[in-house]
């Protein structure tokens, strides 16, 4: 039996809620999603004896990377609750189809802005409590047979988002914005329990690449520190809302800094220049 695209919906719920997401609320406008399964396994030799059925040993708990790419769409009401800072320390739950993963803690993020393409999104999560002894099945009534407020207008455009530059850090023409987020993270193990109970937050850092027609000052061996704040806003067409969520998804402060830049040219086109700017948020 084969299972099409259209019943495997993706619903993130919202920070350290345990039950499966309210489908209309929580809904993902998904063009990928996959998840892998990772037993912690080592081969089982023992000195003096040959292999036996029992080939193999284990030395951890079960896990499942998920994989999501999206785009921006400024009607979407929760799946994104994850992103904002005050729930950077905390899990989700995330519905694939049938399937419902709970513990999901997000791995890494990534943003990418082009002119006249959609904005995208791609999150990676690790579930430490994943779906386990069912067969894979697609979900047979999506969102509840509600209408998802899925407005084309409302798709989030590189040239409907719009930058703050206090700092005078960027040329007035960026070709190409990628933004990412990475979390460090320490499972923790309680005795008498296999699964990891929760994931302390040890560290978040941000990163920022922007490919533009210009530099407005070489860095020296210690970069260049912002004195201002730089911020992307992602709106939708025509100056649809930005998502509650994203307002303060790209926003570098007061200490960040430049710290890669690279310049080339070539025959017959315009200089294109890149810089990158990081932060340390914990």
């Amino acid at each position: 039996m084969s299972l099409s695209y259209s019943e495997f919906p993706v619903y993130i719920g919202q920070a350290g809620a345990s039950t499966p997401p309210n489908e209309p609320n929580g809904y993902i406008p998904a063009t990928q999603a996959s998840i892998n399964y990772n037993t912690n396994h080592s081969p089982n030799r023992k000195q003096g004896k040959t292999i036996s059925s029992d080939q193999f040993s284990y030395n951890g708990a079960l896990s499942a990377d998920i994989s999501i790419d999206c785009i921006f769409h400024t009607g979407m009401l929760s799946g994104l609750d994850f992103l904002k800072d005050e729930n950077q320390d905390n899990f989700v739950t995330i519905k694939l189809g049938s399937g419902v993963y709970k513990k999901c803690y997000a791995k890494d993020i990534s943003v990418d802005i082009s002119p006249f393409a959609p904005v995208t999104l791609k999150a990676n999560f690790v579930s430490l409590d994943p779906a386990v002894g069912q067969t894979i099945s697609g979900d047979s009534n999506p969102y509840r047979g509600e209408a998802i407020p899925l407005d084309s207008d409302a798709v989030a455009y590189g040239h409907t988002c719009s930058t703050t530059d206090s700092t005078n850090t960027l040329n007035n023409t960026q070709s190409q914005i990628n933004f990412t987020r990475s979390y460090n993270r320490t499972p923790v193990y309680n005795i008498g329990s296999v699964n990891a109970s929760e994931m302390l937050l040890d560290g978040v850092e941000e990163q920022m690449s922007i490919n533009s027609t210009g530099l407005n000052n070489l860095i020296n061996f210690s970069g260049d520190a912002l004195v201002g704040s730089l911020q992307i806003y992602v709106c939708g067409v025509g100056g649809t809302a930005t998502m509650p969520d994203t307002v303060e998804l790209i926003k570098f402060t007061n200490g960040s800094k430049l710290l890669d830049e690279s310049f080339s040219t070539q025959g017959g086109e315009t200089l294109v220049t890149s810089a990158t700017i990081k932060q340390i948020k914990l």
